[in-house]
This record gives structure tokens, sequence and C-alpha cells, in this order.
């Protein structure tokens, strides 16, 4: 499983399973890694991609028994990973977590190239109001 990690880009994945009892039965055991970050904006078919992954056509009765079964996530990485416990994912959590990380990335950028400073988490008061003041931009643009 690959995950970049740096200054400018965080990749997230979380890896999925489904081991429901009718797909083990027929010699199925279905793994798949997923690049999350693609998805933020909208809740993917998590189902879907696992049967993608695994071969399976959408419109078969394979894939319905996947649909009855939850599917079991383990394996997260970045910032995918806070969101990922007991099997279960958290996507709003995630989505949550994927956007306050991507604001950090452009404030540490920020701290660094204007004032020198690399170790941002280390001076909490100045993050907190570069922060502030990215998303209050960020918000006019929007507006």
């Amino acid at each position: 499983m690959k995950q970049i990690i740096n200054e400018l880009h965080h990749v997230s994945h979380a890896k999925q399973r489904n081991f429901g009892e009718e797909v083990l039965k027929t010699g199925y055991e279905l793994d798949a890694t997923i690049d999350l970050d693609s998805y933020v904006g909208e809740v993917p078919n998590f189902h879907l991609l696992l049967a993608r992954t695994g071969g399976i056509d959408p419109y078969s009765y394979l894939y319905e028994v996947m649909e009855s079964h939850e599917i079991v996530f383990s394996d997260a990485t970045g910032v995918a990973a806070q969101s990922c416990h007991d099997g279960c994912f958290d996507w709003s959590r995630f989505e949550r977590d994927w956007r306050e990380e991507q604001d950090l990335q452009v404030v540490r950028e920020i701290a660094e190239r204007t004032l020198g400073v690399r170790d941002l988490d280390g001076h909490s008061d100045l993050k907190a109001a570069l922060l502030a003041a990215y998303r209050v931009g960020k918000a006019n643009r929007a507006a």
C-alpha cells in the first residue's frame, strides 16, 4: 500500500474487505486499497469499488450478496487513519479532517516561505492566527 506524505501532498488510503459469510462460501475474499482523496466531496460507493476490484459484475447475484454485508475497513493511512476504527469508517470525519489538513498544509507553506518558520506546530499561537486568516480569506473568496 502506498502513501505519499510530504509538505505539499498527503494521499490517504483505507483498505476495505468484505468477509460476508456467503461470499466466503463461494470462495471470494475481496481486498482493495482505495485512494480516498479523489472522492472528497462525494461519498464513494464502497461496495461497487470493491466489486470492480474483484471483477464482480454489479448486476450479478454475487454483487447483491456483497451489498447485503457490511464492509470491514482496515489498514487506513494518513488522514484516513483517524477515521477508521473497529472495522468501520467515518466518512464525514475523514472529509472534515482532510479539509483541515489541506488548510494546514497551505498555512505551513506560507509560514515557511514568508516567515522562515519550518515547524509551525511548535508555534501554536502563530499557527492558529495564520489558519484563521487563511480561512477568512478563503470564505471571502467563495462569497
